[in-house]
């Protein structure tokens, strides 16, 4: 059995990220800018890159993907503040949409 390394892990999950974004941005470029906290340019050129693309960036080595919650306040108020059943995704939503 081959053991799978870091470095290999972070390709797949890149590839996994770049291709769920733009599978996101395809179905619903709005929300999709929301969700990913991206501008329209960076939405237009990530629909844009093809598969060939899309795998050279994975494979660079360098982690694409990046914590919505910027530092340790932000997500312990996640993780802590928790609401009535009915809210807590609204108030996710409001925290998330809060960090830059």
């Amino acid at each position: 059995m081959e053991k799978t390394t870091i470095l290999e892990e972070f390709q797949e999950l890149n590839l996994a990220y770049l291709l769920l974004m733009q599978k996101m941005i395809a179905e619903d470029r709005d929300a999709a800018i929301f969700r990913l906290k991206l501008t329209l340019e960076m939405a237009e050129l990530i629909e844009s890159m093809s598969v060939r693309e899309i795998t050279w960036l994975a494979t660079q080595g360098q982690f694409v993907l990046r914590p919505c919650a910027e530092n340790a306040e932000q997500l312990t108020h996640i993780l802590r503040n928790r609401r009535e059943t009915g809210l807590t995704q609204t108030h996710l939503a409001m925290l998330m949409a809060s960090t830059n």
